[in-house]
């Protein structure tokens, strides 16, 4: 059995830290709980948290990567995000696939981020 984890960050980069920060500290509201100058870290919950970096050595395609926010209201995420004129690539749908009810969007720094409640039994909560 493999050690206890305790938490999580994923982390995403730019070459604009204060357009990609400020999107997900002024538009999507989220928490600031660290900022190490050219990293700053965001919380989703108690346990996993979002950082974006500026570095010189940072990957800089975002290509294939996606983030997702698990919610039971991603309706209400919609309608929070497109009142502060935040433009969906996908709105709100149910995926038969996934058994999933989602929506997509591309963050100011490239970054596909998808909104989605699993309707799946199956998954662990």
């Amino acid at each position: 059995m493999h050690p206890p984890i305790s938490q999580s960050i994923t982390f995403t980069y730019t070459s604009d830290l204060g357009a990609a920060s400020g999107f997900f500290r002024e538009v999507m509201e989220l928490e600031l709980v660290l900022d190490q100058g050219p990293c700053h870290v965001y919380r989703l919950t108690d346990s996993s948290f979002l950082g974006v970096c500026s570095l010189p050595d940072r990957p800089t395609d975002a290509a294939g990567v996606t983030i997702t926010i698990v919610s039971d209201d991603v309706d209400g995420w919609h309608r929070f995000l497109t009142a502060k004129g935040l433009r969906y690539e996908r709105a709100p749908a149910r995926s038969e696939r996934f058994a999933i009810y989602s929506s997509l969007f591309v963050s100011p720094h490239g970054y596909r981020i998808e909104i989605q409640r699993f309707d799946d039994g199956g998954w662990h909560e």
